[in-house]
């Protein structure tokens, strides 16, 4: 199956459920599956590169992670700095503490870039019936900022009928033991038509716990976990349809 036939089945089985006279919920999760936290990365290293404590114990490092274009499939802020050729164990332990104080700040995703074609295609899925349940590892801090990127980003806003926002109460909640939480409340609002997410552990449960919906692996980056998304998932690398 073609991505855009992968989407567009995704959006014909949205219209059937509501063709029922039900409302149907999409699972969507948000970091890496609609919006790319590349550019939110990249503002992290330049501001560890301004710091005067860094530009002075490691003037080479500072100078290449200023003007870092991050690799669009790095996932860990260490595996970036690598692919400067920034190396040294003490170099690279200040930038993670730096980068984990700023990451999940809520004014920090306002620099995150839609996956291409997520907006219009959650649109999409709005107007033929979806309630969109952005599902996230996020926690409550990162609210605001949350709900103003998504609305400055073009996607169905929380809170307006079309769209929910489930976020993690505790920040030390392992991710995916919230989410295997989270699909409980899910599951109460309607009949789950499809999910999309990033991490293969991640859509496997959401997959075993729907079996009904249409599954999809966003193939952007993950955590690198060994573990393959099942047979019943699909897989796109963005949302454009005419992909």
């Amino acid at each position: 199956m073609t991505q855009a036939e992968c989407l567009q089945a995704v959006v014909e089985r949205v219209r059937e459920l509501a063709g029922r006279g039900t409302r149907p919920v999409v699972l969507l999760d948000l970091d890496d599956t609609i919006l790319s936290t590349t550019r939110r990365h990249a503002r992290i290293l330049r501001e560890f590169a301004a710091e005067t404590e860094v530009a002075e114990r490691w003037p080479e490092a500072a100078g290449q992670l200023s003007v870092l274009e991050p690799p669009p499939h790095a996932y860990s802020v260490v595996d970036i700095a690598r692919a400067a050729r920034v190396e040294g164990t003490e170099v690279l332990s200040a930038l993670k503490e730096f980068w984990f104080e700023r990451f999940f700040r809520s004014e920090y995703v306002l620099e995150d870039a839609p996956v291409p074609g997520a907006p219009e295609f959650c649109r999409t899925l709005a107007e033929a019936g979806a309630v969109l349940a952005y599902v996230t590892g996020r926690d409550e801090a990162m609210r605001p900022g949350t709900e103003i990127s998504l609305a400055q980003k073009g996607f169905p806003v929380p809170g307006r009928g079309d769209a929910r926002l489930v976020l993690k109460p505790r920040f030390d909640t392992p991710d995916l033991q919230f989410k295997h939480e989270a699909l409980e409340r899910v599951a109460e609002w309607g009949p789950v038509a499809a999910g999309f997410e990033n991490e293969p552990a991640h859509i496997n449960l959401f997959a075993d716990r729907f079996p009904g919906g249409r599954m999809v692996l966003v193939q952007t980056k993950h955590s690198g976990k060994p573990i393959d998304p099942l047979p019943t998932v699909g897989r796109i690398r963005d949302f454009l349809l005419t992909a």
